[in-house]
């Protein structure tokens, strides 16, 4: 195999290797929440990129007021301008958590044909770290969206009052991840 060609596991194969994933791990006594973490969170991601097609990634970082009108339009006309796409979110759809700019873009993709939503909530049940949860969220997306195969950005709205989003985009910047920066209202 060429250096620039990957290995292709169809949508289906991929599928059927999460299925097995699953009950090896629950056989092997890992409780149902970890079971699906794995699943869900690592796994998939990682298996993604091998997956037909290659479709845009889209890191996202947003101000915790920005506007879900001005969050839904850039949204759309990225989406427009790219085809389909998997948007990368620390968004918790359990909690419904953190509002704002992230709950908007979850949302949005939510009902956007052609848009897959992974999730990457921060990890505030770790007790280890602390006040750090949010920090290591954001620098997992960056990471995440750095991963992926074809073309990937990270879109941020930005408000003078949002250091996190500010942060996550000047992060995701230092990582020569491209930057489209909007203001959240």
């Amino acid at each position: 195999m060429a250096s620039d060609q990957r290995p292709r596991v169809s949508f289906e194969q991929r599928q059927d290797m999460a299925r097995i994933l699953h009950r090896v791990l629950r056989e092997a006594g890992v409780s149902h929440q970890q079971t699906r973490s794995v699943v869900t969170s690592f796994f998939f991601t990682d298996v993604s990129v091998w997956c037909e097609p290659d479709v845009f990634t889209l890191g996202y970082t947003g101000w915790r007021r920005a506007s879900r009108e001005k969050v839904w339009a850039d949204l759309t006309r990225i989406r427009r301008e790219v085809g389909p796409l998997r948007l990368i979110v620390g968004f918790d759809p359990k909690k419904r958590t953190p509002s704002g700019g992230d709950m908007h873009a979850y949302d949005w993709a939510v009902e956007a044909p052609g848009v897959l939503a992974e999730c990457l909530p921060a990890p505030w049940h770790l007790p280890e770290v602390d006040k750090s949860a949010g920090f290591y969220r954001n620098g997992a997306i960056v990471e995440r969206t750095l991963a992926a195969a074809g073309s990937r950005a990270m879109l941020a709205h930005l408000h003078p009052e949002s250091r996190g989003a500010a942060g996550t985009a000047a992060y995701a910047k230092f990582r020569g991840l491209r930057v489209i920066e909007e203001t959240a209202v």
